[in-house]
Formats: C-alpha cells, structure tokens, sequence
C-alpha cells in the first residue's frame, strides 16, 4: 500500500509554508494577489489521500521533509551558455532556484517589440490585462501546489509578445537550481501573453547543479493565446535529479483560431507531476499535447491533463507515450470536458505504456465528460510489453538483445520525439531513447 501523509506530518509541512508565507508577505507590489492565493490555498488545504488527481502520489514522502524558501545566488560559476541550445544562444531567460535573473539573459535575437519583464514590474506597466489575466486564473484555480506558487514565488517573469508579432528564434526558459546543501524549495513562475496574429515557440529546461540534496520544484506558467495567435511549449524534463519533487503546472487560454501545440518530455524524478488546464475558449481555436516518459530504477512521472471545450468548431488531441524498467511508476489522468455550448467539437485522446520489467507500475485513466450532442470524441489506453517475436526477428539478423530492445523503444517513442521542432532538441530527445535500456 503506499505511504500516505498523516495529520502531523500535514500540519508540520503547512506550518513550514505559512513560515515562508509571512517571510514574503507584504515586500512588493503582487501582496493582493498573495492574499487571495493563500486564503485559497487555506481553504482548499494539501492534497490528502482522498484527493482524486494526486491519488498516486507519494505524499508522505514529500511532507516528511524539511525545505528552506529559495534564494537566488548560485555557489558555483557556471557556464550557462553549455545549458542553452544551439537555436536560443540568443534568445534565453534564466531563472536561478525560481528567481528571473534578467542580467543573466540574453535576448538578442528577440523582435525589439517584445516586452520582457520582472512581474513586479509588468504589475505596474501591464497591470490592466496582467491583473485580469491573473485573476481568472485565480478564479478557476484548484491545484494545491499552484496557488502555493501564486502566494510563494519571488520574481517571476512576464513575456509579452505583441499583435502580428513573428518570434522565429525559440525562446527558452532555462531554470538552474543551485541548492548549496540545502533542501529548497523552487517556485518560478511566467506569464506569456501572446498577442493576435503572432507567433512564438517556448522552450523550458532544468539544469540541477547538484544531485545530492533534495528539492522541491514548483513551477507555474500561465499563458494567455489571442486571436489567430500560434504557440509552441516544449518542456525537457530530462536529466532530473533523482532526489529532486516536481511540480509544474501549465494554464494556457486559446481565442478564436488560435493553435497551441506542447510536447514534454521526462525520465522522471522523485516524483515529478505535469499538470495542465486548457481552455478552448474560441471558436476553431486547436490544442494538440504530446508526451513521452522514459523512466527506470526508482523514477515516477505523473500526468494530469483537463481539455476544456468551451466553444464551438474546436480541435483537441492528446498523445502520451511512456516507457518504464525496473521498479520505475507512472500515472497518466486526462478528461476531455466537451460544455454543452461546444459543438463540433473533435477530440481525442491516447495514452500507450510499455513495461519493460514485472515490478514497474503505469496507471492510466482516459475519460469524457461530454454535454454537447454534436461531438466526435474518442480516448483510448494501452499497457504492454516489448513484443517478443518482433525482438526474435531482429535478433535472428544480427542485433544483439540490447541493440534490439532500443531500438523497438526508440521506434515506440519516436511519434511524440518527431514532434518536437527544435532540431537540436530532437537529436537530444532521441539520443536519449536510443541507448534507454543502457541507463
């Protein structure tokens, strides 16, 4: 049975996090929006056993621990230019343990019209739509860890990028984590607004600087895409530190005939849990997910996706692939919500497992919540193994149980890596399942 958290260990780590709440109460110019976060974190409380969506989770483990709030220097000199891909080496933010380090970026490349900002600051120049964003997000907001980011974080970073404005370089996020022989906890936090007709590609990174201390990392990005807009999110996961707790949270809006693509990538940590809210709030406006988890020895993955269909004419599609070895668990949960206003919806949803050992675990939970009539809408899961006859063929040709058993992996998870548009990027991905079994 897993380990759940018990009372005491609950009210010990929410006494730790009301610590931290009163250290960053009232020192800037986002204390509203903190007030209405806690006061909603308070009345929503931390995830308990009986909380559905973190049911997999282990809990116990996390609240058993004890963090200190970040701070943003790094002990070592590090060349962060080795951490940032060929196509961003002018055109990346760098957040160091969950602050935006904006001397420490780079944005070159970037039209000049694109508005990059500390919170703070966009609170003052962007306030209007920036607080109206903000607090619908707030509004609709029923994740633990993410209001715990809205009343936590420090200095996050605000990306506008205006009307008919054409970002080709991607634009990455990268996000260092310096611990310093301290168990931490991250809370980075971005805005991207992206205005009508314009287009840009994200990219987020990690880089741990340390793997023997434990961190808590809890990010939150909400993303607001207008009219006739088109966004790329690639999220690489890879290379985690095995003590380190993930949480990251993604909220992105679409208007009409706006398109959002995503693609993320992990092999998993401690525990490491995307969770994503999408709204399709425009007429024709398209949303297409894509995942793949490559876990082994003791890492989990946890996935929990919302596709909210709110008008009519609109297009979803989700396609999550994981792979797991040894004693390695995952978890896919994803609802398609089709409102009754939603017609002409297309969605659809699947999620595909191989288990490459006995004692690896992947749960997957695909479902509909439909009220509209008119709605073609499918979800599917499969859990499976390598196909032996398919590893006999190849074997009987030359290749050795090692070379074939990659080879059929990288074959498995090729469909979400061939999606990812940076090629750099890619290469990486795929290198990485290529040579899965060795690791």
């Amino acid at each position: 049975m897993m380990a759940q958290p018990n009372v005491a260990e609950q009210e010990s780590f929410q006494a730790l996090l009301e610590g931290f709440y009163n250290q960053v109460s009232g020192c800037d110019s986002l204390q509203k929006i903190r007030e209405k976060a806690w006061d909603q974190f308070l009345e929503l409380g931390l995830p308990t056993r009986e909380t559905e969506v973190y049911r997999y989770i282990r809990l116990h483990n996390l609240f058993s621990q004890s963090f200190a709030l970040s701070d943003d220097s790094m002990a070592k000199d590090v060349l962060l230019q080795s951490y940032i891909y060929p196509e961003c080496a002018k055109s990346f933010l760098v957040f160091v343990n969950g602050h935006y380090r904006p001397e420490l970026s780079n944005t070159e490349a970037l039209p000049k019209q694109v508005v990059i900002s500390t919170l703070h600051q966009a609170t003052k120049t962007y306030g209007a739509f920036l607080n109206n964003q903000w607090a619908k997000a707030m509004k609709e907001e029923t994740d633990s860890f993410a209001l715990l980011n809205a009343a936590l974080h420090r200095d996050g970073a605000f990306v506008y990028i205006p009307p008919k404005t054409i970002v080709s370089a991607p634009l990455q996020i990268l996000h260092v984590i310096d611990p310093q022989n301290r168990a931490m906890l991250v809370m980075p936090r971005l805005h991207f607004f992206v205005g009508a007709q314009a287009q840009a590609t994200f990219l987020s990174t990690q880089t741990h600087l340390s793997t023997e201390t434990t961190t808590c990392f809890n990010k939150v990005v909400e993303c607001a895409i207008e009219e006739d807009a088109h966004v790329q999110y690639l999220q690489i996961g890879m290379g985690q530190s095995e003590k380190s707790w993930a949480f990251d949270a993604f909220r992105a809006t679409l208007k009409r005939n706006s398109t959002l693509k995503t693609v993320c990538t992990t092999d998993g940590s401690a525990t490491t849990r995307y969770d994503y809210r999408i709204g399709l709030a425009g007429e024709n406006a398209e949303a297409l997910l894509n995942g793949v988890w490559m876990l082994a020895e003791k890492k989990e993955a946890h996935n929990h996706i919302l596709m909210d269909h709110q008008a009519p004419h609109c297009r979803s599609l989700q396609l999550y692939k994981g792979v797991l070895n040894d004693i390695s668990r995952s978890s896919f949960e994803g609802k398609i919500l089709v409102r009754q206003a939603a017609q002409k919806t297309e969605a659809f949803q699947l999620n595909n497992n191989l288990l490459l050992s006995d004692a690896a675990i992947a749960y997957s939970k695909p479902n509909l919540e439909i009220f509209a009539d008119d709605v073609k809408a499918s979800h599917g899961s499969t859990v499976g193994q390598l196909d032996k006859e398919q590893l006999f063929y190849m074997k009987a040709r030359g290749f050795s149980e090692l070379e074939a058993k990659n080879l059929l992996i990288h074959a498995f998870c090729q469909e979400v890596v061939d999606k990812i548009s940076i090629p750099s990027v890619q290469q990486h991905v795929s290198e990485f399942a290529q040579r899965y079994v060795i690791r």
